[in-house]
């Protein structure tokens, strides 16, 4: 059985108290100002709904960032196209100059995410596909608030894909939106067991993380109604690393046959509820108290060493010098890492980008949503100084375990 490091406190947005804080005024630029909007289950699934769309032929070609995660280059294999890679510059811009060497006659679509919420140049991007007719699908997996280039976040591109499930408190959910043209493609809605998994799911996750506790005993039956459709998976949790461990890929959650699935409506209505103002400042926030904690430690440095306006972060992505001394101790020491791009696609040269393959190992991405406490925040930062520091002590670890 593969060992898997505890992740003691929470990765991505759990459901608390404060979600629920919307106002009539509570507004932040998002791509829920796209006129034309479509609710998925994952973002990779939009992506693989619009290329399904778009009439192109097998022979077509769709350009990718060498530094991408499976979840991108699933859905453009699964419609039997082609991805052909391109170079992305060290503060992961689009490298255009070897984007246009690498255009052919069978280019079709453009795919550039802002990586970690960090923009793109949308603009002049816009500016690239409308000179090389290329449709310009905007990768907002990473950046679902936020403003560039004077638009919302998704203005500039023919389409817009966004995960909702990493910046509001629910364990799935995606979009696809478009300010330039109608999204009409037929759907169907999630079945009465999927609305309850996804519901009890976000509360167990919660509570897991010693959220909403007064309400356990209420949801207990819940619980008990999701084990019996869906039964627990146990893995083994371990707090120290066993020698040899390695990480294994994940799941990059892309299931071709809910392509045409729309995304629930507990999704939905907690998107809709949310408060806007609070995700955005809390982002920022704790972004902000890692960057200036980052500078006391040693071997690594942020990838954006600054944040500017309109830039609501996924994560707090850190450059590493020695990634591989340190990662399996902060794992097993309870500190949740997200390795956006660990494993590239294997059909791709590893010499396409340089850049990318060296992004692949040494960025760690730190959690910064919204949810996270105080104290969780300041026991992650103090656990990443004492390992990084080689400290052989590291804080006392949070008992979310019951």
């Amino acid at each position: 059985m593969h060992v898997s490091p505890p992740e003691l406190i929470p990765k991505s947005p759990v459901l608390g108290s404060l979600f629920l804080h919307r106002n009539a005024t509570d507004a932040y630029p998002s791509l829920l100002d796209a006129p034309q909007q479509q609710s998925h289950r994952r973002g990779s699934l939009a992506l693989a709904m619009v290329l399904r769309h778009l009439h192109l032929n097998p022979e077509d070609e769709i350009l990718l960032p060498a530094y991408h995660c499976t979840a991108m280059v699933l859905p453009v294999i699964s419609c039997q196209l082609t991805p052909v890679f391109y170079r992305i510059q060290s503060n992961t811009q689009v490298d255009l100059e070897d984007l246009e060497q690498r255009l052919t006659s069978h280019s079709k679509v453009l795919i550039a995410p802002h990586f970690f919420g960090f923009h793109q140049a949308a603009a002049r991007l816009r500016a690239f596909c409308d000179a090389h007719r290329l449709i310009y699908l905007e990768d907002c997996a990473h950046a679902f608030f936020g403003y560039c280039d004077e638009q919302p976040i998704g203005f500039h591109g023919d389409y817009a894909i966004g995960s909702n499930w990493k910046f509001f408190p629910i364990n799935e959910g995606g979009c696809l939106v478009s300010h330039r043209h109608p999204l009409d493609y037929p759907t169907q809605s999630a079945s009465p067991v999927t609305e309850l998994k996804a519901f009890v799911n976000t509360l167990e996750y919660s509570l897991q993380y010693q959220r909403l506790r007064s309400l356990r005993g209420i949801f207990s039956w819940a619980m008990r109604l999701r084990n019996r459709t869906q039964p627990v998976q146990s893995s083994s949790l371990a707090s120290v690393p066993p020698e040899g461990w390695e990480p294994v890929a994940t799941d990059p959650g892309f299931q071709v046959n809910e392509v045409n699935h729309r995304g629930t409506r507990w999704a939905s209505w907690v998107t809709q509820q949310s408060s806007q103002t609070m995700i955005v400042t809390k982002r920022r926030q704790n972004y902000l108290i890692l960057l200036r904690a980052s500078q006391q430690w040693p071997g690594c440095r942020p990838l954006h060493p600054d944040l500017p306006e309109g830039v609501v972060p996924h994560v707090f992505p850190l450059i590493m010098d020695n990634p591989r001394q340190y990662f399996a101790r902060l794992k097993f020491s309870g500190v949740p890492i997200i390795r956006f791009g660990e494993f590239l696609w294997e059909g791709m040269d590893p010499l396409t980008c340089p850049i990318s393959a060296d992004y692949s190992r040494r960025i760690f991405q730190f959690p910064c949503h919204q949810e996270l406490s105080s104290r969780e925040l300041q026991w992650m930062i103090t656990t990443i100084s004492h390992i990084l520091h080689d400290n052989p002590a590291t804080p006392a670890p949070f008992g979310i375990y019951p």
